[in-house]
């Protein structure tokens, strides 16, 4: 399998834009796969017809004015079924080649419009897409058939959830429900939790009695700390709806007033419309494994550690960890691993067990396994459960073991245990559509995790959403220090002091006061307290409300109080919003005044890269940490 990516100039001239999303796509695309770069009609012409399993990437032009050689190459790769991904710089670029319109274009102004990123960062969308097109070439990575999670009311929404149920039958999709799937006598929480953990996206079906139901706000909260999916879709009247605190995002990603909750039946448009999302945010969520095997091969590359490849197609790998050096020879730890871009399920345990004794692993009679560990590692929250185990084979986290691997080595330098080590998490939702805001999520899971595995202490302003997550993370990782690993500010003008109390249970809590019944003043109070925090060291500014006439977003302050004490500010672009557009205005202008002493190239990196747990990495690395 592999990908051809014809060089912009053949089809647009000359054009900066296109020739930063050509270079940014190369890149990306030759860390993954087999990549063949046709940089001339010359190439064209004497290269071997693609095979049906490829791709071919190109730049569509206005005015469908193409040249013969190019027809003639397309031609040739429809007629072997190559699939081809036109893409459109602007909207006057949209309509592909008319020998393949039967191909969707990808749009990056819409792309950038919808993620709420600026005209700066087309390097953002070009590696987004990049990505789309290494997993179209390994559709492994991700499946159509997803075990899906359906969340819902029982009281409002069991008609509805009964419906959805259903069609999710008829399209055989993997689902579960906790009224049709928990057996009497079973303990309904730990069913819960086992299958949550197993989903590849939670549906939540958010009806007008949802705000009731402390199962619901279980579940979301659950599927936040695991940085699971969640399809939000909004069911019947604003009128004597429950207001619900806890919400997955700004906004729903779909929106249905005008439906009877008490009829069993349910639009299958809409039901398709949900297992798309699902499925495109879960796809999205597969892409993390190619970061991952970046951070791997980068250990590998520093030396830390020996990489071998077993099978590509699979992404099997043996990783070889050399112990620490005593008198007498020890030979290295050694894991065998193997990448999935969704939850391995139980036809993937036998593949992966097959393909180890086809590799030569057979276990010996006496001595038994050759290796330590033999994981299949996924984009899910670390594995506690011991139903997922059998030593010395089990389904884990890859992000956990990428971190666990980058803290062995990490650990092995002596720091001060003393040292202030606190990192403030500043942020909101930015203005995007609700998929693209759980990026948001992926950034502050990697940068709070990251902080609390090296010993850190994380510090944010309430928020009702983002607590949650914080505190649930920090309990998982610092179960006997978690109260004083999070150090939570709370402004008195929002909270009550039975609030405040019931967050000392998971927190640090500082409430400061509410200022003359004013909510700006209290605002500014609140993060003037939290960023004087004696343990803060930096600032990470992920997201935020788009500037507005009128309007200050709240980012905005932070930073101004962080540059007052001189604290270093890190802008995290990709998520978009407000972060996006102060980091724009600092790249235009040549990052004068930078908000950090760190390099250039490191801001623009964190300006645009959608990897965060590398990113995070590679900060706290800088910081000391």
């Amino acid at each position: 399998m592999r990908a051809y990516i014809v060089d912009p100039k053949i089809t647009l001239g000359d054009e900066i834009n296109s020739s930063t999303f050509f270079r940014v796509c190369r890149a990306e695309l030759e860390r993954h796969v087999e990549l063949t770069i046709i940089s001339s009609e010359m190439v064209i012409q004497s290269m071997i017809t693609p095979q049906k399993q490829d791709i071919i990437i190109f730049f569509n032009r206005s005015d469908n004015d193409y040249s013969r050689v190019f027809n003639t190459f397309i031609k040739d790769a429809n007629q072997v079924g190559v699939q081809c991904l036109p893409i459109a710089m602007t909207e006057i670029h949209r309509v592909p080649p008319s020998i393949t319109s039967t191909s969707q274009s990808f749009d990056v102004k819409e792309a950038l419009g919808r993620r709420k990123l600026t005209e700066s960062q087309y390097e953002t969308v070009a590696t987004a897409f990049s990505r789309e097109a290494v997993s179209m070439l390994q559709p492994t990575l991700t499946r159509r058939n997803m075990v899906l999670f359906l969340s819902h009311r029982r009281s409002d929404g069991e008609q509805i959830a009964g419906a959805f149920y259903d069609e999710l039958c008829v399209r055989a999709q993997a689902r579960f429900r906790d009224l049709s799937d928990i057996l009497v006598g079973e303990n309904a929480q730990d069913i819960i939790e086992r299958n949550l953990r197993k989903s590849d996206a939670i549906v939540l079906l958010d009806t007008p009695k949802c705000g009731e139901s402390e199962w619901i706000q279980l579940e979301i909260k659950m599927a936040l700390a695991m940085n699971l999916p969640i399809v939000w879709v909004k069911l019947g009247s604003d009128t004597d709806r429950v207001v619900n605190n806890f919400q997955p995002a700004d906004k729903p990603h779909f929106e249905i007033s005008d439906i009877d909750l008490n009829d069993r039946r349910v639009d299958q448009n809409l039901v398709d419309s949900v297992i798309q999302m699902a499925f495109e945010i879960s796809r999205d969520n597969a892409k993390s494994i190619f970061d991952n095997l970046l951070r791997i091969r980068e250990l590998e590359r520093e030396g830390r550690i020996k990489l071998e490849i077993l099978n590509q197609h699979q992404y099997l790998y043996e990783v070889s960890i050399p112990r620490q050096k005593l008198r007498y020879a020890q030979k290295p730890m050694t894991h065998i691993i193997s990448l999935y871009g969704r939850i391995p399920q139980e036809d993937d345990k036998v593949i992966f067990k097959s393909s180890l004794l086809e590799q030569g692993y057979s276990p010996h009679p006496r001595m038994g396994h050759a290796y330590d560990a033999a994981l299949m590692l996924a984009p899910i929250p670390s594995q506690n459960n011991l139903d997922l185990i059998e030593e010395p084979h089990f389904i884990d986290s890859c992000d956990e073991y990428v971190n666990s691997l980058s803290l062995h080595f990490q650990n092995s330098i002596t720091t001060n245990i003393k040292q202030k080590k606190g990192v403030i998490i500043s942020g909101a939702f930015p203005d995007c559509e609700p998929e693209y805001q759980q990026y948001l999520w992926k950034a502050i899971n990697a940068f709070v995790q990251a902080t609390l595995d090296r010993n850190g202490t994380v510090i944010f302003g309430s928020h009702p959403t983002f607590q949650q997550v914080i505190f649930d993370v920090s309990k998982l990782r610092r179960p006997s220090d978690y109260i004083s690993a999070v150090h939570m500010y709370i402004s008195k003008h929002f909270a009550t002091q039975a609030m405040v109390d019931e967050n000392m249970n998971y927190a640090t809590v500082t409430a400061t006061d509410d200022i003359d019944n004013d909510r700006s003043k209290s605002l500014t109070a609140m993060r003037t307290a939290m960023i004087q925090d004696e343990d803060a060291i930096c600032m990470i500014v992920i997201g935020g409300k788009a500037n507005r006439p009128h309007f200050l977003p709240g980012v905005d302050e932070e930073i101004e109080i962080a540059r007052s004490r001189n604290l270093p500010v890190f802008l995290i672009g990709s998520v978009g919003g407000r972060t996006a557009e102060i980091a724009t205005e600092f790249q235009t202008n040549g990052w004068q005044n930078k908000l950090n002493p760190m390099s250039v190239e490191f801001n623009e990196e964190l300006m645009l890269s959608l990897d965060y747990s590398n990113l995070a990495s590679k900060l706290l690395d800088q910081l000391g940490m």
